[in-house]
């Protein structure tokens, strides 16, 4: 049996106005920590949480106001990471060492960011010592599968109402180095998980309001963007990426001077892309699909 689901898990807003296909995701806002996981961590509280997209979920709450489902972590990602496949566990932080065959050994991993963190940003290690493989299992029913089994029931209860499902998976990055710079990162899997025209559509709207925009370099999109998006299936997954100089204080971790106008602008893509859906267009060409 499984554990009881903590009433922190997450949360789920429904549509506040006229219902449309989209689910905005914000898997890494939760700011809900475990006072055992605390106690545990050699790492202070203001370290701990300089992992989360701070206040991601703050920058979209007002989604259900334009029709959308809003669906946030409430547990930090450093104690548990819903944007990996759950088998994408490091053995070496566990004594005695899980199964094999529950182990998945891949880039992210490696790095020391799997489905329970070894590290935050910079190499700084989490735990001082290894943990029971028992955690494994404790925090994928707490969190995880939860976290999960509402993403899927969701997106399945749009698609059988509308014919399609579109999945904004929302997050937040550092300042990126590179010449030319770049405000968000839009991240389709190289055109792999959504629609195309959901991806210009998003870039327009983004552009629109002044924004330099990015796709797939650095981040083409995580676990759950390559999950659930199957376009042959009319699932649509478009991850978005925000710099967070745009909106976060880095020094205090608390909304800069920035956050209001940024929480407008994210006001003024849900504006945009509920008026799209609005006009059938994805809709239209979805039944045509489904009727072939």
């Amino acid at each position: 049996m499984r554990p009881p689901v903590p009433l922190t898990s997450f949360r789920v807003e429904r549509p506040r106005n006229t219902a449309i296909p989209l689910l905005v995701s914000s898997p890494h806002s939760g700011r809900n920590y475990p006072s055992d996981f605390l106690g545990s961590a050699s790492l202070s509280f203001q370290e701990l949480q300089q992992s989360e997209d701070r206040f991601v979920d703050r920058l979209f709450e007002t989604a259900p106001d334009f029709g959308a489902t809003l669906i946030c972590a409430e547990f930090p990602r450093v104690w548990c990471d819903v944007n990996r496949d759950w088998r994408e566990v490091d053995a070496g932080m566990f004594d005695p060492k899980p199964p094999e065959d529950e182990v998945l050994l891949t880039a992210k991993v490696k790095a020391g960011f799997g489905v329970i963190p070894r590290y935050v940003s910079h190499g700084r290690q989490i735990y001082g010592q290894s943990l029971h493989p028992s955690e494994i299992r404790a925090r994928l029913a707490a969190a995880w599968l939860p976290y999960h089994e509402a993403l899927a029931a969701l997106l399945s209860e749009m698609r059988a109402r509308f014919g399609y499902a579109v999945l904004l998976e929302t997050h937040s990055m550092p300042r990126l180095t590179y010449a030319r710079p770049c405000d968000i990162v839009l991240g389709d899997v190289h055109g792999k998980s959504c629609n195309p025209d959901i991806t210009e559509l998003v870039e327009v709207l983004l552009e629109d309001r002044g924004y330099s925009v990015r796709r797939n370099t650095p981040y083409s999109g995580g676990y759950i963007t390559q999950y659930y998006g199957r376009p042959e299936q009319n699932m649509h997954a478009l991850q978005v990426e925000i710099c967070r100089s745009l909106y976060l204080n880095s020094a205090t971790l608390q909304p800069g001077s920035g956050f209001e106008e940024t929480n407008q602008n994210m006001q003024h893509l849900l504006a945009g892309i509920a008026g799209w859906m609005g006009n059938g267009s994805l809709a239209s060409r979805t039944c045509n699909h489904m009727a072939l």
